[in-house]
């Protein structure tokens, strides 16, 4: 975590963009969010997207490690704020934002219930060893049937030693195969990112759909299908004496 301190007080932040990212643009009417309802941002900092998110009639919740990323947001967009202490948590408020500072594994299930969430560049900063936690924390402050935007970075893993780290197709399947359906809808090859001296680099653009009953998160929708199949298969057997 401390990573992360030393990148902002040095103010390496090149993750960041002076601009709304088009892939949100273009697949966010996908999500289906209800308007007026809460959008979690994970790992936030001063993302321009909240403000996007914003104007299109949510309310926005993030969650950052970082203080000094929380405080740049209200003031480079002249949102006065108020704070207070929620458990190991700095609560930012200046509606329609809501930002908890502090460590985003630390935070209490179910202290935010949003109707949706979005990541750009949350999960390609984590190591694959934090990645379940994250996912857990996903299902944790997100209500049952929330749906979410992943944006996600891959190349071949022995080319670069990130952040960002690469998160391939297959791991967001494995990562989010339990209590959610994964729909791929857009992939992208980044042409302008093998400067770093990668051979490939691929983005790719995920709808995550959290389960909303308890089936759903025992049988994810390909596994349920299987199970009704069988289950209608056996009942159909001829019985014997």
């Amino acid at each position: 975590m401390e990573y992360w301190h030393n990148r902002w007080d040095k103010q390496l932040t090149g993750w960041h963009r002076e601009v709304f990212n088009d892939l949100l643009e273009k697949h966010w009417p996908s999500i289906n969010a209800p308007i007026d309802g809460e959008v979690l941002v994970p790992l936030c900092g001063k993302s321009l997207d909240m403000i996007w998110l914003a104007k299109q009639g949510y309310k926005v919740v993030g969650l950052e490690l970082v203080q000094q990323a929380v405080e740049t947001f209200f003031l480079e967009n002249n949102f006065e704020s108020s704070t207070i202490k929620v458990d190991n948590h700095t609560k930012y408020s200046s509606p329609p934002f809501t930002i908890y500072q502090g460590n985003i594994f630390d935070l209490q299930s179910g202290m935010v219930q949003a109707d949706a969430w979005y990541d750009r560049a949350a999960m390609v900063a984590l190591p694959n060893s934090l990645r379940e936690d994250y996912v857990k924390q996903i299902y944790n402050q997100t209500k049952p049937g929330a749906v979410g935007l992943l944006i996600t970075f891959s190349y071949p893993e022995e080319q670069m030693e990130g952040p960002p780290f690469s998160l391939p197709d297959h791991l967001v399947m494995e990562y989010f195969s339990n209590g959610f359906e994964v729909e791929c809808l857009e992939k992208i090859d980044l042409e302008d990112e093998k400067e770093r001296g990668l051979s490939t680099v691929t983005s790719s653009v995920f709808k995550i759909t959290r389960a909303r009953n308890i089936w759903g998160l025992i049988f994810p929708k390909n596994k349920l299908k299987f199970f009704i199949s069988y289950f209608c298969s056996f009942l159909s057997l001829p019985l014997h004496g």
